[in-house]
């Protein structure tokens, strides 16, 4: 159990470092509207947010993940590389509905991020 809640801390620690300090200009950039609003604004941007958005998306789940590879001895199954994949597309759908769709608040996108988190470990920890 100790092993468990050593791993959460350690993950949850990475999920902050990711998701508020290393984000960066990706923080901006993910959201459509800063192109929409650019005033040299052109057609050929209208879709570059989502490359921001996956971007960060993955920067995240590579991060978050590295605490279980390790645990793992860099191990990568099959149900490590689905993990990934999962929490990628979790990740930039639920940064989406935040940033872009407006649908949900700051508490919601963070709820969801720690069900992540949990589910991992759950899973693969």
């Amino acid at each position: 159990m100790l092993t468990k809640l050593v791993l959460f801390a350690v993950i949850l620690e990475a999920h902050i470092i990711v998701d508020f300090h290393m984000q960066g200009i990706l923080a901006k950039l993910k959201q459509e509207s800063e192109w929409l609003n650019h005033p040299e604004y052109d057609d050929m941007y209208k879709n570059d947010w989502a490359i921001a958005m996956w971007l960060h998306a993955f920067e995240w789940t590579f991060v978050v993940m590295l605490p279980l590879a390790y645990l793992h001895h860099w191990e990568i199954t099959k149900a490590f590389v689905i993990c990934f994949v999962v929490n990628m597309v979790v990740h930039a759908v639920t940064d989406h509905l935040k940033a872009n769709m407006r649908d949900i608040s700051l508490v919601a996108d963070q709820t969801i991020h720690i069900l992540q988190i949990l589910a991992m470990i759950y899973f693969l920890g």
